[in-house]
């Protein structure tokens, strides 16, 4: 699974790279990446907040969580529902900053300009497409390490996971920027 999963991923990155060309990967990395720090800031600022709501003696148990939220930290239990709207709202706020500071990206006869003519409206699904696909991806990675019993994807890179866990989010979110922004209708 591991070396299809890598391939598959570069492959839709370099075929960016090579259609769109380096613009529209800063655009995929610039997106992917702002919105995995939302999520870690909007995250890390809401478990310092339950931390003191907790020392306060106003605990929060698990039936109050959610069967989404359950689900989810099954498989990553670092996860917070504050994490991921930071992460979602981070993706759209960084497309539109991104395109703010260079060239048009966003192309006539795509997927994305047939949903929406309108460049901000563009911008905005790319940012939410991208950051919603890009917790999918990091959840895919996290559950194969779980399955596999393994803490980090590697030993490369300490502390953060491996190689491979910097790059979960990218892989798919390249593939799914592929196909709405660069992909001919």
């Amino acid at each position: 699974f591991g070396s299809v999963y890598i391939s598959f991923g570069f492959h839709f990155i370099l075929k960016v790279l090579l259609i769109g060309g380096p613009a529209h990967v800063g655009n995929l990395l610039f997106i992917v990446w702002m919105s995995d720090t939302g999520a870690l800031i909007a995250g890390r600022a809401a478990k310092t907040k339950k931390k003191a709501k907790t020392d306060e003696g106003d605990p929060e148990s698990d039936e109050t969580r959610g069967a989404f939220l359950s689900f989810v930290k099954s498989i990553s239990p670092g996860k917070t529902l504050p994490g991921l709207f930071g992460a979602v709202l981070t993706g759209p706020l960084s497309a539109m900053c991104y395109a703010s500071l260079g060239p048009n990206l966003y192309r006539s006869g795509t997927i994305l300009s047939c949903i929406h003519g309108n460049l901000i409206t563009q911008q905005i699904l790319t940012g939410l497409a991208l950051s919603t696909v890009g917790i999918v991806g990091d959840l895919a990675e996290s559950s194969v390490k779980r399955t596999s019993k393994k803490k980090d994807s590697g030993g490369l890179l300490p502390g953060h996971g491996g190689v491979v866990d910097r790059f979960d989010s990218l892989f798919v979110a390249g593939t799914v920027y592929y196909y709405i922004s660069l992909l001919p209708r």
